[in-house]
């Protein structure tokens, strides 16, 4: 019986549930790269380093955009998790969000984390950043849609505003890595106090790729 194949196949599998495929993210892999590297926990970066036994990783993150905190540098932080022979590289250039933003996005974040990296702008809109209450938000999204017939645009932190096709309305935490032409900030000075709002309110103010307006609620 042990020299029969179809036993030698049972005893091979027998740890094996038949039909169960097997877990591609398992891994092990020889290089991984992290996206929003800022965010994740350290169980979170050991359950990536038990998968990359080769401890080859390409780290990509942004301090300033750290919601939870992040007191340490990038070296400290690395080292900390178990990583070693760190090479590190900053970005200096912005090529997304135009120079009028940045003037004021840039003082939001620095006043909470004040050595955080915020990248130069290469180019401006020449649109200023515009200002005004948060009950013409109806008004501004009208007359951006009735002067712009492509392009799309967001509403952050006006949870009853209704997208549409071209409108998205998102909280502050929702809208990371996204960018649209024009951006209306709603009541930024409700997402909170310390760090956790100062990040929401520069995230979110960064999203834009051309205009931001900033309505307040007070």
């Amino acid at each position: 019986m042990l020299r029969g194949d179809d036993l030698r196949e049972s005893l091979a599998t027998a740890d094996r549930p038949s039909g169960v495929e097997p877990d591609v993210l398992a891994g092990p892999f020889a290089h991984i790269v992290v996206d929003e590297a800022q965010e994740l926990t350290d169980a979170q970066w050991q359950m990536l380093i038990r998968r990359c036994p080769s401890r080859s990783f390409t780290v990509v993150g942004d301090r300033a955009q750290a919601r939870n905190g992040f007191p340490e540098t990038w070296r400290e932080r690395l080292e900390r998790v178990g990583l070693d022979r760190i090479a590190l590289a900053s970005l200096t250039v912005n090529y997304r969000t135009p120079e009028e933003i940045m003037a004021e996005a840039a003082p939001v974040i620095r006043a909470a984390l004040p050595d955080a990296n915020v990248p130069v702008s290469v180019r401006g809109s020449g649109i200023p950043v515009a200002h005004g209450r948060a009950e013409d938000l109806d008004t501004v999204v009208g007359e951006w849609l009735a002067a712009h017939e492509d392009g799309t645009a967001c509403v952050i932190g006006a949870p009853d505003f209704r997208a549409t096709a071209r409108v998205r309305s998102l909280p502050p935490e929702l809208s990371k890595g996204l960018e649209f032409d024009l951006v209306v900030l709603v009541g930024p000075e409700t997402f909170g106090d310390g760090l956790r709002g100062a990040v929401d309110r520069y995230v979110a103010m960064t999203r834009a790729t051309r205009e931001l307006v900033i309505l307040n609620r007070s």
